[in-house]
């Protein structure tokens, strides 16, 4: 009787065995794939091509004369040479499949761009910031929403749905904003302004 009691037991311990092995190994699987999808960030993108994305942005926006007409605006700047410093976070393309950026037509990002004249400091400078869609086609071109225009209508025109939740939330890589910063404090705001042009 003790015997057939305990034979039994054998095939359900080595199942159980078999359980926890199994959840050993497929919990820290699990934890690095959900880590290496978090990590790619922006959409989907790739960290190299969102990085290539964003430089190939922020010198658009840098260059451009909307951008620059917009931090201008009501701002008295002094007589100094005025420039914009941007930092660009991609979180959509257009067509979706692209893999490089020679084959990306639209680029939808958070950008946060700032009025750099020598000596401005950062609380003062104006600024623009939002979600963009620009294009990188030749020539390329910038879409922002228009002010005193509903602005959440314009950027559900601008903006591909899929991508919607990222343009009416803030930088997923907080990281570029604290650059731009540290880039204008150390280049700008503590450059000497020109002569005859006001502190701010």
């Amino acid at each position: 009787m003790h015997e057939h009691t305990q034979a039994p037991r054998r095939p359900r311990r080595r199942w159980l065995l078999a359980v926890i092995v199994a959840a050993a190994v497929a919990l820290p699987l699990a934890a690095f794939v959900v880590t290496r999808v978090h990590s790619s960030g922006g959409g989907g993108l790739s960290d190299k091509l969102r990085a290539d994305l964003a430089a190939e942005v922020r010198t658009i926006l840098e260059t451009s004369p909307t951008i620059l007409q917009i931090v201008q605006a009501d701002h008295d700047h002094g007589d100094g040479p005025a420039r914009v410093m941007c930092a660009v976070d991609p979180f959509g393309i257009a067509p979706e499949t692209a893999t490089s950026v020679g084959q990306i037509q639209w680029v939808y990002a958070q950008h946060l761009c700032a009025l750099a004249s020598p000596g401005m400091s950062w609380n003062f400078t104006t600024k623009s910031a939002g979600p963009v869609a620009v294009s990188l086609l030749n020539p390329p071109s910038i879409r922002l929403p228009k002010p005193r225009e509903d602005y959440r209508t314009q950027v559900r025109q601008m903006i591909p749905a899929k991508y919607l939740p990222q343009a009416f939330g803030s930088f997923e890589h907080p990281d570029v904003v604290t650059r731009l910063r540290q880039q204008f404090n150390d280049q700008v705001a503590s450059a000497t302004p020109a002569a005859g042009t006001p502190s701010p």
